[in-house]
C-alpha cells in the first residue's frame, strides 16, 4: 500500500483528498501540526507529497526544500496560483508536478499514480538507491551530502565513498581491505595513513551535524558504522 502525506491547511480540502484517495487503498495522512511537516515526513515515510503552497508559519516551497535534502520521493505542489514564475520556483524548490484549484478528482490521482510508476515501478529500482538513511541521518549520493533534521553538511569524493560503503554495510564490519578496494582503483599503491585520515574526517563530520551514528575502530579488522550507545 502506497503513503500519501498531505500538506494543506484547508481542512475540506484536505479530507476530501484523503477519503478519494483512501478509496483507492491508498494510506493517506493529513497534517495539522504544520510547524512539524519534516517531522511528521520522517515519522510517516511517505511516498508521495501533496504539498499547499499558502501555509502557516512556513510556506510549502521552505518544506518542499527541506523534504528534498532527505529524500526523491515525487512532492506535488497544490495551488490556486500556479503562474509560469510559480511553476518554475516550485521546480527549483524540488517540487515534481502541479495541481491547480480548483482541480478534478480524477486528474489528481492520474498524476499521482503517474509519479509513483515513475519513481517505484520496475524501471525505477536503481533510482531508489540514491538516499541511504540509518538513524536520523540521510546520505544522499545525488547532491554529496549528509543530512540530519539539524544539520547538514557537504562530502568530498572520498568521504562520499566512505560513507556509502559504511551505509550500505550496516551494521556489519567493513574490512581495511574491503574500504581500500572500493575507493581506490589499486589499494596497493594506497598509504594506510590515507584511509585513516578520511574516517578521522568522516567522523567530525557525522557528530558536526549532530548524528545519531558513530564510526567504531575494530582493531585489526575495520570498521563497522553504529548507533551510539545511550
Amino acid at each position: 500500500m502506497y503513503k500519501l502525506l498531505i500538506v494543506e491547511d484547508e481542512m475540506n480540502i484536505a479530507n476530501t483528498l484523503k477519503n478519494h484517495f483512501e478509496k483507492y487503498n491508498y494510506d493517506c495522512h493529513t497534517v495539522e501540526d504544520f510547524k512539524r511537516v519534516l517531522d511528521i515526513f520522517n515519522e510517516f515515510q511517505p511516498h508521495l507529497v501533496i504539498m499547499d503552497i499558502n501555509l502557516p508559519a512556513f510556506d510549502g516551497y521552505y518544506w518542499s526544500r527541506k523534504i528534498r535534502q532527505v529524500s526523491n520521493c515525487p512532492i506535488m505542489i497544490l495551488s490556486a496560483r500556479m503562474s509560469e514564475l510559480d511553476q518554475v520556483y516550485g521546480i527549483e524548490n524540488g517540487a515534481d508536478d502541479f495541481i491547480i484549484k480548483p482541480f478534478s478528482m480524477d486528474v489528481v490521482l492520474a498524476k499521482v499514480k503517474g509519479q509513483i510508476r515513475r519513481v517505484y515501478g520496475e524501471y525505477a529500482k536503481d533510482l531508489q538507491t540514491r538516499i541511504l538513511k540509518e538513524g536520523n541521518t540521510t546520505l544522499n549520493l545525488d547532491t554529496v551530502r549528509l543530512f540530519t533534521p539539524e544539520q547538514e553538511t557537504t562530502l568530498t569524493i572520498k568521504e562520499l565513498q566512505l560513507c556509502s560503503v559504511l551505509f550500505e554495510s550496516f551494521p556489519k564490519v567493513v574490512t581495511r581491505q574491503q574500504l581500500l578496494a572500493a575507493i581506490w582503483d589499486d589499494e596497493t599503491f594506497v598509504e594506510e595513513n590515507t584511509l585513516t585520515v578520511n574516517i578521522v574526517r568522516l567522523r567530525k563530520k557525522l557528530e558536526s551535524i549532530h548524528s545519531s551514528l558513530e564510526i567504531i575502530t575494530i582493531r585489526g579488522i575495520g570498521y563497522q558504522l553504529a548507533v551510539k550507545s545511550l
